[in-house]
């Protein structure tokens, strides 16, 4: 019951909170508008995230209630923070080093209100590794970089609400039996995330800005760490890994293939992997589904084998991103010898990236 009505909660004020953050985005003219780094052709309201803000606020909130544990409430600070964060960008725009301190800040007061603390992580080879002091900075690194990754996947319509709402249930399922508070906390991530899709799947009614975006990074990263947790303060990595392995995946491909190609790792193109699914012929629809069913075979693969040792866990990782990527390239070499430049029909309308 606890779970349905976390649920519920989340699901209802998402949907009905979106509305009112497109009327509002519009009468003050806070709109996306197109240029060259952008898919998108047509003005679009981009602080749709507001929507999933409430729905997850509140849903913590009525998590809370149902949890022993008073971390969930604690929780919202930084969440508070860093979606704030994002809705100033969204409105004002931030420089990426003013965001990278508000996130870590905000990294560091969900390390320190939810003791999410990570003193061990297990070790693929056997055993575990102590991390001592680098523990908290293990902690921050994570949680900040995946609030990025996450963030970073926001480049087409319904794609990082979509993947988001995939890691949040595959945490919850995982973490059902060992973390309630876990669990509770990541049904309300998914339900928000699945409602705001209702105005964000393509052709997308609004933007969820940085306003969701890093919110839903921030949130699954912690919960990956409160859920995942073997104890109080030992960390497996297998089921953070595979949930959240596309937005990992994507982002260090792009980190490395900036650096390689001499340019800033932290300046944003058009070379993700959803970018190049649109440059070999695939619709944006195609290409985001596409992308939900890679997030779709990490989830089965963490739920199936949730015992999984981490080696094994990275070695599926590994196995499947070669895959993906192997795949675009094939792709593109061919689309070259043929001389052709594709262009996806539907890449008139997209996100932020």
């Amino acid at each position: 019951m606890d779970r349905i009505t976390v649920a519920i909660v989340s699901f209802v004020i998402t949907l009905l909170m979106t509305p009112v953050a497109i009327k509002i985005a519009k009468k003050y003219g806070w709109i996306d508008l197109p240029n060259e780094r952008k898919i998108h052709k047509i003005p679009m309201p981009r602080v749709g995230g507001i929507g999933i803000f409430f729905g997850i606020i509140i849903g913590i909130i009525v998590a809370g209630f149902f949890s022993k544990e008073s971390w969930p409430f604690w929780a919202l600070i930084p969440l508070s923070i860093v979606s704030i964060m994002g809705f100033i960008d969204d409105v004002k725009g931030l420089s990426f080093k003013i965001k990278f301190l508000f996130q870590i800040v905000s990294a560091v007061l969900a390390i320190i209100l939810t003791n999410a603390n990570v003193l061990y992580i297990n070790n693929p080879f056997g055993g575990q590794i102590k991390l001592g002091i680098l523990g908290p900075v293990f902690a921050v690194l994570w949680i900040v970089g995946v609030t990025n990754a996450v963030n970073l996947t926001d480049g087409l319509d319904g794609l990082a609400a979509g993947i988001s709402a995939i890691a949040a249930i595959t945490i919850a399922i995982t973490s059902a039996k060992t973390d309630l508070p876990a669990t509770l906390v990541a049904i309300a991530i998914f339900a928000s995330a699945v409602a705001f899709l209702r105005y964000n799947f393509h052709p997308a009614k609004t933007f969820m800005g940085d306003t969701g975006s890093q919110l839903l990074g921030f949130a699954l990263a912690l919960i990956s760490i409160k859920g995942s947790s073997l104890s109080a303060s030992t960390l497996s990595l297998a089921v953070p890994l595979l949930a959240i392995g596309v937005p990992i995946l994507d982002t260090g491909y792009a980190v490395i293939r900036r650096t390689l190609g001499g340019h800033n790792p932290f300046l944003p193109d058009k070379m993700h992997i959803h970018h190049q699914l649109l440059s070999i012929g695939f619709s944006h629809v195609t290409a985001v589904l596409f992308m939900y069913a890679v997030s779709i075979v990490f989830a089965v693969i963490a739920i199936s084998y949730k015992g999984l040792h981490d080696l094994t866990a990275l070695a599926f990782y590994i196995i499947i991103g070669a895959v993906l990527l192997s795949f675009l390239w094939v792709m593109r070499k061919r689309s070259e010898k043929n001389g052709r430049n594709y262009k996806s029909k539907d890449s008139q309308i997209g996100s932020s990236h």
